[in-house]
């Protein structure tokens, strides 16, 4: 081939990379949104899924992706174009980076509503992001996580339903063990999201006592966002009935949350989420009541409730209004 051909190719391979970089690059700024949606952006990004060049690939899935974070309609979009089969197709035979910002493109359609979450199920996404989960990067497991809550999320439980039926459940348990703090928050997080919807979908998870008491274990972390989404996942399990916060309560609960989330001075949304998990526990029976009382939760619960600012007092008066109510004695 002469040199003028593979320097026409050359020169063609070049362009194709800078112009993706350029369109992710304003993809950052929201205010350069609707300008590449009415100049086409979408059609000239989907061809480019499919280039022979790995990095043009990728960044065009990651323009793609934060195109679709900032709107609705550049999701939808999305889905009436067809992307999302072509990325769940090379999910599974593409490398890491990749992987990575595939499951950055679904978490970023998935979010905006039960529809579009909808959407990235019927095209098939739920079994590729649970194989994702089994990556040996963390950080592909971490977008898999991350795109699974954004499905998960919504006000539906059947959404959650479809999540667990992939096998979901139990490979996120798995990921809140693994030494990278930032895959188990965002596994911590994709279960909570799963879990608050039934009290079946609670069961799933909290019938495996392991997968409680590393919760529970997660309270002492030195992460503070793990031990918050620790706490809220726990309370999402609780809230169902007796039976779960039994669970809950006998996995090891106390007094981790009382002295590494509750008594946490200045960490307010820690603390906030450590009195919405003894609400939820407190109600409902006498002997959990009294076990919040044995452990020296009553005197911590009344301390938050001197310090935390307005309506953040309500999960402690609320509990203390539960453990009262259910003796003299406790009241």
């Amino acid at each position: 081939m002469s040199r003028a051909v593979l320097t026409t190719f050359d020169d063609y391979q070049k362009e194709r990379i800078k112009f993706v970089q350029t369109i992710a690059e304003m993809a950052r700024q929201p205010q350069n949104i609707e300008y590449l949606q009415s100049a086409g952006v979408m059609g000239l990004l989907r061809p480019l899924l499919l280039d022979k060049v790995s990095s043009i690939q990728q960044t065009a899935a990651l323009a793609l992706a934060r195109l679709a974070s900032y709107s609705s309609e550049i999701a939808e979009a999305i889905v009436s174009n067809q992307v999302l089969p072509q990325l769940i197709d090379s999910l599974s035979k593409q490398n890491r980076f990749y992987k990575k910002a595939a499951a950055y493109v679904l978490k970023s359609v998935a979010k905006h509503s039960e529809h579009l979450a909808q959407c990235v199920i019927d095209a098939g996404a739920l079994e590729a992001l649970v194989n994702c989960l089994e990556d040996f990067d963390p950080n592909v497991k971490e977008g898999a996580a991350f795109a699974l809550a954004c499905i998960a999320k919504h006000d539906n439980s059947a959404l959650a339903e479809e999540v667990v039926k992939a096998g979901a459940l139990e490979r996120l348990a798995v990921c809140i063990q693994d030494p990278e703090t930032s895959l188990k928050k965002i596994a911590t997080m994709s279960l909570s999201e799963i879990v608050k919807h039934t009290a079946e979908l609670a069961e799933r998870l909290a019938n495996n006592p392991g997968t409680l008491r590393v919760l529970t274990g997660n309270l002492a972390d030195r992460d503070l966002e793990l031990r918050q989404h620790s706490c809220t996942c726990l309370a999402n399990i609780a809230k169902h009935n007796e039976d779960l916060a039994q669970k809950v309560a006998s996995a090891d609960l106390f007094p981790k949350i009382v002295d590494r989330c509750l008594k946490e001075e200045g960490k307010e949304k820690l603390q906030r989420q450590a009195a919405l998990c003894f609400k939820e526990i407190a109600g409902r029976s006498l002997s959990l009541a009294r076990m919040i009382s044995d452990v020296g939760g009553v005197n911590c619960i009344v301390d938050y409730l001197n310090k935390a600012p307005g309506t953040a007092k309500l999960h402690a008066i609320m509990t203390l209004g539960y453990v009262a109510g259910f003796e003299r004695d406790l009241a």
